[in-house]
């Protein structure tokens, strides 16, 4: 036989390769405007989009009214307060008042940071026309500062419970970061129209306004008790749960510690662009808002495109999002100039995207859900203490080195971090990698559909293999029922009351001695060599009964199979 070949689909002309250019930017946009409308069909993770859309926007608008109201009775020195009454209280305060997030319902949680961030703007409003106190008002601001950092945690351990598949969970976590981004171009650029129109106090009162209607959204939001399914775990109750996870457990102290790295770097960065704009660049003050901005833009681009991660193993994009901090800064340093500055610090935006895609994702897989809001409020906590430390270390160090030493500096110091660190982040993968082919399994069966997507990852962590040789009796009608099965792939033969049917891979069985609690309604053998996921009876039982598109799908499921009998 002679093999013959069609002729090649590429070419090296430049014609083609613009072709396949232009075809595989439109598949990732695709791709990504796919997972979007995932995100925004499902109606609880739309709900709270919005509200944390509304609440970044809020936030940041009170921090603008804040600065100016600040600046306006201490100048330079009234803008410091400011910010150490934002970051100080909120990083000691965040690490504890997460637990709230794993003992009470997160959605509930998350409703009482909203009604509780607009009250307190509502008393600054309040304070602020009744006679303009400073004391009060840097209060009740570090007031503000807690709720609004406890919101970040407490979203990120409620979305697993909103996701249903791994795919949505990480276009949840892309569109949070982009719904944040959006959130803080439109907070400041709002707030700067209001107070130079009116008065500080009327962007205190609007903000308020935002986190109201962002509670109203919150409050008719229902995620899944995960809890629920009977596996062990971290005590809910433990206060210092999410430090003692940091502490004892490798790989979310290695994820927290990268995190704290970036954090470092990127408060020297926010020194760094002020004095780089002056002194390196020598383009005045304006260019302090269009590098700001080029890192805002890189930041959506990020965002858009991190939805393309489904799928893939995380720790490898994490640490590429790491590198895409350090390496630009490093080049800052070495080739300064005005372009180069914008491009690689869109770069370092787009790197943040990703890095936060990655690394909380993978926080989300591999930390126990009972204590996840308190490990995420450690790291929120090490993140404003790393920004802090940056913003201190950056001045001595730029006096001592010069700007584009300290850029070289800080760039090098994250890149080796990560390096040093590699190949214990890669490892991640494996303990953090989705059971494909087990929730491919519990995909097939109605009653799991509307499970969360960390529901499905635990459940598919309980799911046991199991093999059957042609002939052998699978389950006996008139036995207790003890298991459910997914049939991953050969062919059954049924017998109920005489009568027999042969059933394919794609079908399951067990569930009626289960959802009815009374013995086996039939007898199932393997007519050919056969392979199962098998879940023991408390497992299914908590999955299906434990939320109510579950039950009605299992009764309806039981409800037409004894119909046909």
């Amino acid at each position: 036989m002679v093999a013959t070949f069609a002729p090649s689909q590429t070419s090296d002309s430049p014609e083609s390769y613009d072709l396949h250019v232009r075809n595989t930017v439109a598949a990732r946009i695709s791709e990504a405007l796919a997972a979007y409308r995932t995100v925004f069909q499902n109606r609880s993770l739309r709900r709270v989009q919005v509200m944390y859309g509304l609440s970044i926007a809020a936030e940041w608008g009170a921090v603008v009214a804040l600065s100016v109201f600040a600046y306006d009775r201490r100048g330079a020195t009234g803008v410091a307060i400011v910010g150490i009454v934002r970051t100080a209280p909120a990083a000691l305060a965040t690490p504890f008042a997460a637990v709230a997030a794993d003992r009470f319902r997160r959605e509930r949680v998350l409703l009482v940071i909203e009604v509780g961030a607009a009250a307190a703007l509502a008393a600054s409003t309040v304070a602020y026309f009744a006679g303009q106190a400073e004391i009060p008002i840097y209060a009740l601001a570090a007031v503000l500062a807690v709720f609004a950092t406890v919101l970040r945690p407490t979203l990120a351990a409620l979305l697993p419970s909103l996701a249903t598949s791994p795919a949505e969970l990480i276009a949840a976590n892309s569109a949070s970061l982009t719904t944040e981004s959006l959130g803080t171009l439109a907070g400041p650029l709002l707030a700067g129209v209001v107070v130079a129109a009116v008065d500080a106090g009327a962007v205190f009162a609007a903000a308020a306004v935002l986190y109201l209607i962002g509670a109203a959204l919150v409050a008719t939001v229902r995620a899944e008790r995960v809890d629920a399914m009977p596996i062990g775990g971290p005590g809910g109750s433990q206060v210092l749960g999410g430090f003692r996870v940091v502490a004892q457990e490798p790989h979310p102290r290695l994820l927290v510690g990268l995190f704290g790295a970036q954090a470092l770097v990127r408060g020297a960065l926010n020194v760094l662009i002020v004095v780089m704009a002056f002194e390196l660049l020598h383009a005045g003050a304006s260019w302090v808002g269009f590098l700001t901005a080029a890192l805002g833009v890189g930041g959506l681009i990020g965002a858009f495109g991190s939805v393309t991660l489904a799928g893939k193993r995380l720790a490898l994009p994490f640490g590429i999002g790491l590198l895409l901090w350090g390496i630009p800064l490093l080049a800052l340093g070495l080739w300064p100039n005005k372009v180069t500055a914008l491009v690689l610090l869109a770069v370092v935006g787009v790197g943040n995207s990703i890095e936060d895609v990655g690394g909380f994702t993978l926080l989300q897989r591999i930390v126990h859900d009972d204590v996840l809001a308190r490990v995420l409020g450690v790291l929120w906590g090490l993140a404003l203490i790393g920004i802090g430390a940056g913003s201190v270390l950056a001045p001595p160090l730029i006096d001592g080195i010069g700007s584009r030493g300290a850029a070289v500096a800080m760039g090098s110091f994250l890149a080796v971090v990560v390096l040093l660190t590699s190949r214990r982040l890669l490892a991640i993968d494996r303990v953090a990698g989705v059971p494909a082919e087990e929730l491919a399994a519990l995909d097939k069966v109605p009653m799991f559909h509307g499970l969360s997507v960390a529901a499905k990852e635990r459940l598919a962590a309980s799911l046991i293999p199991v093999t059957f040789g042609a002939g052998s009796v699978i389950v006996r009608e008139g036995e207790p029922g003890d298991r459910f099965y997914i049939v991953v792939d050969g062919e059954l033969e049924v017998a109920e009351g005489g009568r027999e049917a042969g059933r394919g891979s794609t079908d399951y069985f067990g569930e009626i001695a289960l959802l009815r609690d009374v013995p086996r309604t039939a007898t199932v053998s393997a007519r050919t060599p056969v392979r199962l996921f098998a879940l023991d009876r408390d497992r299914f039982l908590a999955a299906v009964s434990g939320y109510t598109a579950g039950r009605e799908a299992g009764e309806a499921v039981v409800s037409e199979r004894l119909a046909r009998a």
